[in-house]
């Protein structure tokens, strides 16, 4: 996230570049990955800080969280309490990795983030037709697309790099825990995104395409907001399982919503079809049940 400021320099970029060679940009992207792989390695997070493992034949062993460390945990107006995101008693047998996944989608607090990684990836897959239906609907050359990404990517930006710290601030001075301004940010990100969805599909003008994308850049704490809200009810030593399994969840969705967004687009093109941005309006949909969801979870003191 960011990195979110140079997203919005990458198309002009690519475009300077492709008058060079149409492989510039390519090789410029795989040097730059190869560049992210060597740093990370050289991150001190990357090296193992924790002793060796207790036995040979149990890579990782399922401890649960103190109460000290599990004091803020999500649950619901159902009742939901932090006993119950242990299951059983801590086991000093080996487990495997399905194992610890089993645990995690067993703690109260992680079933929403989970529900939001999958969905929100899904809803987010809508963005990848906005530059198709500004050609067709609007005839927009797709070099011209290009303000549409950096129109997110502005968006991006001012609510990163700007408004985030500064709520951050404020609300840390007052005495918010970090669970609840992560949760207050993502209600307000999904009310953003549902709103900047809803004028994608029912953009008849295309300015409107270029605000609906800044209105959605907004929406870019999701995923952020999001991931620190799912590190609260765990232990440190979790956190890798967590993003793996978060990460698997937001390719399943990607996956998933290709084909469910490509299905829908192409009904909004049918003729006769009240609504060309029928697809836009779906992730708007999924957004507003989102919000529903985040309104009724409750951080647990």
């Amino acid at each position: 996230m960011p990195l979110t400021p140079l997203t919005g320099q990458a198309p002009p970029l690519s475009a300077v570049l492709m008058r060079i060679s149409i492989w510039l940009p390519f090789e410029t992207a795989i040097g730059a990955l190869v560049l992210t792989y060597v740093i990370i390695l050289a991150m001190p997070e990357s090296s193992r800080l924790e002793g060796p493992d207790p036995s040979p034949s149990s890579p990782t062993t399922y401890e649960h969280p103190s109460e000290d460390s599990q004091r803020p945990l999500l649950s619901t107006n159902a009742g939901l309490t932090s006993e119950s995101c242990s299951g059983t008693e801590p086991s000093k047998h080996p487990t495997t990795w399905y194992t610890e996944i089993y645990h995690l989608l067993h703690i109260p607090g992680l079933r929403f983030s989970f529900t939001v990684f999958f969905a929100a990836s899904i809803a987010f897959v809508a963005k990848a037709f906005v530059y198709q239906h500004a050609s067709e609907s609007f005839g927009w050359q797709m070099s011209t697309t290009t303000w549409l990404r950096v129109s997110q990517a502005v968006g991006a930006s001012i609510i990163t790099l700007l408004f985030l710290p500064i709520l951050n601030t404020c609300l840390h001075k007052r005495g918010y825990q970090s669970q609840n301004i992560d949760l207050m940010v993502l209600r307000g990100s999904f009310l953003v995104a549902a709103i900047g969805f809803a004028i994608l599909g029912q953009a008849e003008a295309d300015w409107l395409l270029v605000l609906a994308l800044f209105v959605c850049g907004l929406s870019e704490a999701i995923q952020p907001a999001n991931q620190g809200l799912a590190t609260a009810p765990i232990t440190r030593r979790y956190n890798a399982r967590l993003f793996t399994t978060a990460a698997v969840l937001e390719t399943v969705g990607k996956l998933a919503g290709g084909p469910i967004q490509s299905a829908l687009f192409s009904v909004g093109r049918r003729e006769g079809h009240g609504s060309l941005g029928i697809n836009f309006l779906a992730s708007s949909v999924i957004f507003v049940l989102l919000l529903g969801l985040a309104l009724v979870v409750r951080i647990k003191r």
